[in-house]
């Protein structure tokens, strides 16, 4: 009897052990996920946007009336100026030149077939001052350029007081460093950034001059150039 009471109990015993045993492996197996470490995978990349770089006029060039009217047999002089507004983003700045149509002189007469004479510099580089021809000579047409930031100006239209071409000022704005525009294109400005919001300003002035009794002789008419400017990024 004895014996029998204790298998029995050893029975009860392995059986609660066994079921002991199952409920910790079945807990184990359903916490296992949370309590493994965890483990990731990363990559890195980037996003590139390109910007390109554009220029425009924000205040184009406008046409011009030379004043006053200048008489032909006694002659006169006549001046005319018109403003440009550059806009880039171009980090190195940009270039502008001006241009005029036809290979005579850049002005001519609207029916004649006449002209005026370009202005001709008496060396290789602007004149400080426009230089009027006297009496009997050439009529002449010519211009000079002036910039808000003085340090836009082509070299050949900045000067130190009496000489073109040199120096780093601009002396008298619209009355220094004459010269003649022809179908070669001439720079005017060239800046090495890109403008504000505001752009950059330049002014091109034009100035006529007309000696008595000029020679060739002027026959009356309407006396046109026609000019181009172009801006370009560097």
């Amino acid at each position: 009897m004895t014996s029998t009471l204790v298998i029995k109990h050893l029975y009860e015993s392995l059986a609660v052990t066994v079921v002991f045993c199952v409920i910790a492996l079945s807990t184990h197996i359903l916490l296992e996920p949370v309590f493994q470490e965890a483990y990731a995978a990363t990559s890195q990349f980037t996003t590139t946007q390109s910007i390109g770089s554009e220029i425009s006029f924000l205040t184009a060039p406008s046409n011009i009336t030379m004043s006053p009217s200048i008489a032909g047999l006694t002659g006169g002089a006549a001046t005319g100026s018109t403003q440009v507004v550059i806009y880039t983003n171009n980090s190195a700045g940009y270039t502008m030149t001006i241009t005029a149509s036809g290979t005579v002189a850049a002005m001519k007469a609207n029916t004649t077939g006449g002209y005026i004479n370009d202005y001709t510099p008496t060396a290789g580089f602007p004149d400080f001052n426009f230089v009027n021809n006297t009496a009997g000579q050439a009529s002449e047409f010519g211009f000079t350029v002036s910039a808000s930031t003085t340090a836009d100006l082509a070299q050949k239209f900045k000067d130190n007081g009496s000489t073109c071409n040199t120096g780093a000022a601009d002396t008298s704005t619209s009355a220094s460093c004459w010269t003649y525009a022809t179908s070669t294109a001439t720079t005017t400005i060239v800046t090495t950034a890109q403008t504000n919001n505001s752009g950059s300003t330049s002014t091109i002035f034009f100035h006529t001059n007309v000696p008595a009794s000029p020679s060739p002789a002027l026959t009356e008419d309407t006396y046109v150039a026609t000019t181009t400017l172009t801006a370009v990024t560097n």
